[in-house]
């Protein structure tokens, strides 16, 4: 390892050399605050004629074709690239210095092709950076790289700082530079990676254990893996979602909750204790990917199993995700047929909506799904255990009955009341209902006119004591058209209705 002070420009003047972002690297993410700190420190660095800290770049060298020397950028690739955006919008600015920039610090004059530019984004970015670096700046696609570029090239242009001035100041900027070795007997990239509290885009849970199980490989290995497996789980999730998943993942295989803030910590520690291949762990992971985005988009094939997951997902608790994603893999490896599964299923589909609407707390769930993935790998009867486990908060009908009855399910959380009413009618015609677009209809209406008061008796107290409950509502395409109707012109839309309920 090597490491020392450098500044700028003695850094990206090195010749052949071609700044490589490795795959697995998140895409470039500055944002407009994050750019226009970088041109304010860069205008205080002309102001104060001193030396700017910019951070810390860690790369990993190797030698590329024509002895030239690749540096793959393990941390400071958001930096890097918004300084060579910054770079080209002042060699745009002026042309006394637009050759010296371009020749010295954007492309590499004596290499061709993949070599010409020294840098080389991931490939989500590398189509918008090759543009602007060749003078193409209108782009037909979404880009930080190209908002980014117009906004220092606005900068620039609004400032009342010389760009000459600017470029010249551009070499005050001095940063620490990490070179470390591709030998694997040496120094590990990754331990050095977390160790840093670099300046820029925090990094997200999945950000880092894609870098863990992908830093460890050599940059073909990367590339095919990369490809394979992770960039296909980045398209199935946003961030957040992923980050969920891989702590859900973590619940079936290691059957402890998992902090939100320690998913990273606790992969970690799962790869190392299992003593897993980065290979055989991304394989896995892709493969619960595929079970979780089955449970969270409602599409399997079985049609039964598939309307229980859209149930559980309207009430949103995905605290029993990991427990489904075990019960997929079950069938997966031919351990339980998809009827057992589709009972379990129910069974907890059936609880979570009795504790919905009783009103009865759900804490401690959490450590039930625990146990269910841990008792599911000691063999026995499923059912017996799940049944076993909720049985002391497993509301009966009885009181199921008196809830629905009494209880205000209008107003509850999640859509609580379309949800019964969706069950009930899927129950009664085996129909799927277009949830998004039925509405909840109130038979006695929510402001009630005179004539209603004088066709139902004690009209406020009935509407105030059941106006919400279960009994006064349906399902309708027809909400609007219906409004505060009578009840005998009411009857009209619900026999010409679809809804068996009504």
């Amino acid at each position: 390892m090597k490491a020392d002070s450098i500044h700028l420009f003695d850094f990206l003047g090195s010749g052949k050399t071609i700044f490589e972002i490795p795959v697995f690297q998140r895409n470039y993410e500055w944002g407009r605050d994050q750019c226009e700190q970088l041109f304010k420190d860069l205008t205080l660095a002309v102001q104060n004629d001193t030396d700017h800290f910019i951070g810390a770049i860690v790369y990993v060298t190797e030698t590329g074709n024509k002895m030239s020397h690749i540096y793959r950028i393990i941390d400071g690739q958001q930096r890097l690239i918004s300084l060579t955006l910054l770079l080209k919008a002042l060699s745009e600015a002026d042309e006394q210095d637009q050759a010296e920039i371009e020749e010295e610090y954007l492309t590499n004059k004596y290499l061709a092709d993949n070599g010409h530019l020294k840098f080389k984004p991931v490939e989500h970015d590398y189509e918008a950076f090759s543009s602007v670096m060749n003078g193409i700046t209108q782009f037909n696609k979404p880009s930080k790289v190209i908002d980014n570029y117009h906004l220092f090239q606005k900068l620039i242009t609004n400032s009342d700082i010389d760009s000459s001035q600017l470029y010249e100041a551009m070499n005050h900027f001095n940063m620490v530079y990490i070179e470390l070795s591709n030998n694997p007997n040496e120094e590990n990239p990754q331990v050095i990676f977390e160790s840093l509290n670099s300046t820029g885009v925090s990094l997200s849970p999945s950000d880092l254990v894609r870098n863990f199980l992908l830093m460890k490989l050599d940059s073909q290995q990367q590339a095919e893996l990369y490809k394979k497996y992770w960039v296909k789980m980045e398209r199935m999730f946003p961030t957040k979602t992923f980050a969920e998943f891989i702590r859900h993942y973590l619940v079936v295989k290691t059957h402890v909750s998992v902090k939100k803030n320690d998913v990273y910590g606790s992969y970690k520690n799962y790869f190392i204790t299992e003593r897993l291949r980065p290979e055989k762990a991304l394989a896995d992971l892709f493969k619960f990917a595929g079970y979780y985005d089955q449970i969270l988009n409602h599409k399997s094939n079985d049609v039964a199993f598939s309307k229980i997951l859209s149930h559980i997902n309207v009430m949103d608790i995905k605290v029993v995700f990991p427990y489904l994603m075990l019960l997929l893999d079950l069938v997966d490896s031919g351990q339980i047929k998809q009827a057992e599964l589709n009972e379990l299923a129910h069974i907890l589909e059936s609880y979570l909506f009795r504790l919905k609407a009783c009103k009865m707390p759900s804490n401690g769930l959490d450590k039930i799904v625990v146990a269910l993935c841990g008792l599911s790998q000691d063999g026995g009867n499923l059912k017996t255990r799940l049944l076993r486990l909720l049985k002391n908060k497993f509301p009966d009908d009885d009181k199921l009955s008196e809830s629905l009855m009494k209880e205000d399910l209008y107003h509850q959380r999640n859509h609580l009341a379309k949800l019964a009413l969706v069950i009930l009618e899927e129950h009664r015609t085996k129909e799927t209902i277009d949830f998004d677009n039925a509405q909840v209809e109130h038979i006695l209406p929510q402001r009630l006119n005179a004539e209603w008061r004088l066709q139902v008796a004690n009209a406020d107290k009935v509407k105030e004591q059941y106006g919400n409950t279960i009994g006064n509502l349906t399902l309708t395409m027809y909400n609007q058209e219906m409004s505060n109707n009578l009840y005998a012109d009411k009857k009209d839309f619900y026999k010409n209705s679809n809804v068996s309920l009504t």
